[in-house]
């Protein structure tokens, strides 16, 4: 029968703070902290367990290692790769179940902002206050650094988040500009001949065979309409979200980034708002003890997602939106985290690329670009982990054989990295490609040498072999149905493992106030 809905995880809002009269923060060189790293101390995470969903065949429970545990690698090992697909059928399979609801096209391509210029030819920059990035109620949902002033925080890794509910005014800004922080949103001749001949391999024709140029994209919803795309490759650094809002209302907003942490990095300076306007404070956004977080690549960050089989890598054409961990995130009602790095390997990386591999040495930063600043694990303590590592390893090995144990203790190291961060988590391989699911299964083996007793360890065979076309993006990635599919395919493992139940409302929470 059906599963009895969960209390939807956002009741109303309460309290207010009046905002600040200091005027807009100094549009400047952003003032990050590159000196002070932080501890990171570990802590047990609370688990519960509630009522199971049935598990798809294709799971395979690493927890001991059996004769039938290894049969069902072998057997997966030897399956489609799905790599081209077909465009024979409306459906990837006519029995899988559809849980999650894909938002309306409308929620992520790509809309035109309200004009800056115009808001401050009406008012002049002193009837605004800003609302600092630190305010107590602004509610950042990423891996970031705060700088020591706190007028400033900087974010790179995808699907970063920030909520803002106010009350009188009209319109609301954001303060955002590019952080320059990574190679790949400079001009380096290092991995400029790589895209070069990828472009050839891939057969691509919508964009001209030279280097892309990198900036982070970010998304704007107001009162659940999707009101702007920020593009940050200009020298503008305030963007009107929206405009002519009824200042008696509440109104709700979210900054979404939908680019992954190569495109340079965002700092982020707070919000705009007229003089006289209150911040309220809300309740937590997502569910407590319902943490989720992905590891992987380009894939995992929705890279290519909204291009097609014709096109060619682009800051445009990338959407964490779409992805399959934010659909998790949003259906269970569990707060996300993105810690995928395109072209990353455990231990090669695509063109050899000097700021992609080994993959675990960035997973511990902050912010991808900046070795010194390590992540605080305590600040994000996982539930559910899913890793999609592998795919960039295996493709760029010349000897697969040789190669092997070599990617198996890398794995067996990022998964003994893992467990010592989530004592509790649930620990999920998401692999699609037959020799990733085998390098993934030699990974856990050599795991258990080290760490028998740990049977919180599961692998789910994402299938994609009968996709069509219209599932698919740019370069092989998966589109917005594509990550669909994913979704869909792991939510029953999520739900059996963890005991999660879906949220009554299917709307997002970036929607809804």
């Amino acid at each position: 029968g059906e599963s009895p809905s969960v209390p939807a995880h956002r009741p109303p809002m309460y309290g207010s703070f009046t905002a600040s009269e200091n005027g807009p923060e100094d549009e400047g060189n952003p003032d990050v902290d590159l000196t002070e790293p932080e501890e990171e101390p570990d802590l047990p995470m609370p688990y519960g367990k509630g009522q199971q969903a049935p598990v798809s065949c294709t799971t395979l429970l690493l927890g001991t290692t059996t004769l039938v545990g290894l049969l069902v690698v072998v057997i997966l090992m030897y399956t489609d790769d799905g790599s081209e697909g077909n465009d024979t059928k409306n459906t990837p399979t006519s029995n899988r179940p559809a849980y999650i609801e894909l938002p309306t096209p409308s929620m992520y391509e790509d809309v035109a902002s309200p004009s800056t210029q115009a808001v401050f030819e009406k008012s002049p920059v002193s009837d605004f206050v800003d609302i600092s990035p630190t305010h107590p109620n602004v509610q950042i949902h990423a891996r970031s650094l705060t700088s020591p002033s706190g007028r400033s925080v900087t974010m790179d890794w995808s699907a970063a988040r920030v909520f803002l509910e106010f009350e009188g005014s009209d319109v609301v800004l954001a303060h955002l500009q590019p952080a320059n922080l990574s190679a790949y949103s400079k001009n380096e001749s290092f991995w400029c001949p790589h895209y070069k001949t990828l472009y050839e391999r891939l057969h691509a024709a919508n964009q001209p065979a030279n280097c892309p140029v990198w900036f982070d994209v970010w998304e704007a919803y107001v009162d659940g309409n999707h009101t702007a795309t920020l593009f940050l490759n200009t020298t503008q650094t305030t963007y009107a979200l929206a405009v002519g809002l009824d200042p008696s209302e509440k109104h709700f907003v979210t900054l979404f980034k939908r680019t992954g942490p190569k495109k340079g990095g965002t700092v982020f300076r707070g919000f705009g708002l007229r003089k006289g306007a209150s911040v309220n404070k809300m309740l937590p956004r997502y569910l407590p003890s319902r943490r989720l977080e992905v590891l992987g690549a380009s894939e995992e960050n929705g890279e290519c997602a909204l291009g097609t089989p014709k096109d060619f890598y682009s800051s445009t054409l990338e959407s964490s939106v779409v992805s399959y961990g934010a659909l998790l995130g949003e259906y269970f009602g569990a707060d996300y985290r993105h810690s995928a790095l395109g072209s990353a390997g455990l231990v090669l990386a695509a063109a050899d690329k000097p700021d992609s591999a080994p993959y675990l040495d960035f997973y511990q930063r902050t912010l991808y670009s900046l070795p010194h600043h390590p992540w605080n694990f305590k600040n994000f303590e996982a539930d559910v982990v899913l890793i999609a590592n592998g795919i960039t390893d295996w493709g760029n090995t010349q000897s697969p054989d040789k190669f092997m144990p070599i990617f198996a203790n890398a794995l067996a190291e990022l998964l003994h990295f893992v467990r010592s961060k989530y004592p509790n988590a649930w620990i999920i391989l998401v692999p699609w490609k037959s020799i990733q699911i085998r390098g993934l299964t030699e990974g856990v083996l050599s795991y258990r040498n080290k760490a028998p007793n740990d049977t919180k360890i599961v692998m789910q065979v994402l299938d994609q072999s009968e996709w069509p076309l219209k599932y698919r993006g740019c370069a092989n990635h998966p589109g917005p149905l594509g990550h669909l599919d994913y979704a869909n395919q792991l939510v029953p493992v999520i739900a059996q493992l963890t005991g999660w139940e879906p949220l009554a409302s299917k709307a997002p929470s970036f929607i809804i106030p």
